[in-house]
């Protein structure tokens, strides 16, 4: 039995305000209903609440946002956290830089580089980026879900790393 098929693999989506990209990200993969990942999201400097933007596009492509809120990332840190996380996916520049690399556990860290739809300021060029945002997360998550499960802790980041750069 490989070593990703024991448990679902716990996937933490990084972002600056966990209000756009890393929520997205986290509802696509959950949506997925893999027996390989479960999704978490959590941000540096949380927002209070999910922007509208972020529900109505989530809510217009049949997902349940009811439980999907900002989150810090501090809480799934601690090395008492209850959700032990296995892999993180940095989505920001500023989740990257502030990522801790002494996380416990030892988990996978990748970035994918996805701009942040609610830094845009007009509102038809905010909603263009949402529905951009939303289709490059949909794909890598779409081409993670398809791959074969990894062997290794090697291979899986190989795998995310090559998902980022390339999808």
């Amino acid at each position: 039995m490989g070593f990703m098929e024991q448990k679902a693999l716990l996937v933490l989506f990084l972002s600056t305000g966990n209000a756009g990209r890393s929520l997205l990200a986290e509802a696509l993969l959950n949506a997925k209903k893999s027996s390989l990942y479960r999704a978490h999201s959590a941000g540096t400097a949380p927002l209070e609440s999910v922007p509208l933007e972020t529900k109505a596009l989530l809510e217009g492509a049949g997902f349940d946002t009811l439980k999907l809120h900002p989150k810090r990332w501090q809480d799934f840190y601690a090395a008492n956290s209850l959700v032990p996380v296995d892999v993180i996916v940095t989505l920001s520049e500023e989740a990257k830089t502030l990522c801790p690399l002494d996380w416990p556990g030892n988990p996978v860290v990748t970035h994918w580089a996805v701009d942040d739809p609610l830094a845009a300021t007009r509102a038809d060029i905010r909603e263009w980026k949402f529905l951009k945002c939303f289709s490059v997360l949909d794909a890598r998550i779409e081409a993670l879900s398809r791959e074969r499960p990894a062997r290794s802790w090697a291979e899986l980041l190989l795998k995310l790393r090559d998902i980022g750069m390339v999808v």
